[in-house]
């Protein structure tokens, strides 16, 4: 009997402790609205939207419409860069694309077999957008990062061929310099895999970010033999190492302050080395900037600006260019064309800060922005000043 009266207890004593927790799970939906997230996305896109309006303002760098030549055909645009007569170097990939059928899981382009792009994949414009040359035909398989040097040298990667190449203004269709076994990617002194950008000192000294499977910074003597390397691959062992790079997808040289920066893409930050040393220097990220950012440019204006765009949406953050103070990390500017971007994955500025250049995957599209505070406006060109929008999804 006693036995009997403890199980009623505890039946009880049960069913007492079903109900509380069915009021406080009717409760916890009485918390204030702010809570749910549908109003958390409200509440980021207003903050966003309230940045980006200090930042984008009458003097921000202004879209310039119909550049380059509408009527020129582009591939997926990979690079950007401005040569040393100040033309615009635009690297394309004619018709071949980029997908996930191109590598295999060992880093191995999918399509050897293939002739190269029968296209000129190097085209070259004015500062009005007219069409002034064209090379690079039946050179490359997948285009990635162009720069040129101030002898007038133009540099390129090819993430299919895993290698890198040097053109002198005598010579476009065969290269004065090579890196790199064609079609092998490894990791050591004399391969990459997928290198993706080079920068270039004014003493011929270069740098490659190799880049998508190796994560690391090599720095070469002006003959192409090895000086130093730094990064690494992240790991729990190294952890939030200033060295672990993880996608190094774009350099920019500041070198006035002895300094190379790395557009270190999947961790959403420009991490800056010092050129000669590769110690590290400092780093950059924002919150409004978000978690991928694709590449990076440098001008000696102002105290030093760098230049950036982050990458394809896929959090609250838009897909914009951004400018950066140097020396305090602060944003000060932002600029886009009208409705953002969709897939930024280059930006080039003029040295002296007035021309800014993005190019963009798909669409297949180059945009050219003009800063009036610095350079000279262009006689004849009209600018559109783009507001700033983020439309946040649910």
């Amino acid at each position: 009997m006693i036995f009997y009266n403890n199980i009623s207890y505890d039946k009880k004593m049960f069913q007492l402790f079903v109900l509380y927790l069915f009021f406080s799970c009717v409760s916890a939906r009485r918390y204030p609205e702010e809570y749910y997230p549908g109003n958390y996305y409200n509440q980021e896109e207003a903050r966003i939207n309230a940045a980006l309006e200090k930042l984008d303002t009458d003097d921000s760098p202004q879209y310039v419409p119909n550049w380059p030549n509408t009527t020129i055909k582009l591939g997926q645009v990979s690079g950007v860069a401005i040569d040393n007569s100040g033309h615009t170097l635009v690297f394309h990939r004619g018709s071949n694309t980029w997908d996930a059928t191109t590598f295999s899981m060992r880093n191995i382009y999918q399509f050897i077999g293939d002739p190269p792009i029968p296209q000129p994949t190097i085209l070259v414009f004015n500062e009005t957008g007219e069409l002034v040359d064209s090379w690079g035909q039946n050179l490359f398989y997948m285009p990635h990062g162009i720069t040129a040097d101030r002898e007038g040298n133009v540099w390129v990667t090819d993430v299919a061929l895993h290698q890198v190449f040097k053109f002198t203004p005598q010579s476009r269709t065969q290269p004065a310099l090579v890196l790199g076994e064609k079609f092998v990617p490894r990791d050591d002194d004399y391969h990459f895999c997928k290198p993706s950008a080079v920068a270039v000192l004014a003493s011929g000294d270069f740098f490659v970010a190799d880049g998508y499977c190796n994560a690391r910074v090599v720095k070469f003597a002006r003959d192409g033999s090895k000086i130093l390397q730094w990064g690494k691959r992240s790991s729990g062992r190294f952890g939030d190492s200033a060295f672990v790079l993880n996608v190094p997808h774009a350099l920019a040289l500041a070198e006035d302050r002895g300094e190379l920066c790395v557009a270190d893409r999947e961790r959403g930050r420009v991490a800056c080395f010092r050129a000669d040393s590769g110690a590290f220097s400092g780093a950059f990220r924002s919150w409004l900037v978000g978690p991928k950012l694709y590449s990076v440019a440098y001008a000696p204006v102002d105290g030093g600006r760098l230049y950036i765009v982050n990458g394809p949406r896929l959090s609250a953050v838009p897909s914009r260019g951004y400018v950066i103070d140097y020396a305090s990390g602060r944003l000060v500017d932002t600029f886009a064309a009208a409705g953002g971007f969709s897939s930024p994955h280059d930006v080039a500025v003029s040295p002296d800060g007035g021309s800014i250049y993005v190019a963009e995957l798909d669409p297949h599209r180059v945009y050219k922005f003009a800063d009036s505070r610095n350079g000279t406006k262009e006689p004849g060109v009209n600018v559109t000043h783009a507001k700033p929008t983020a439309t946040v999804g649910k």
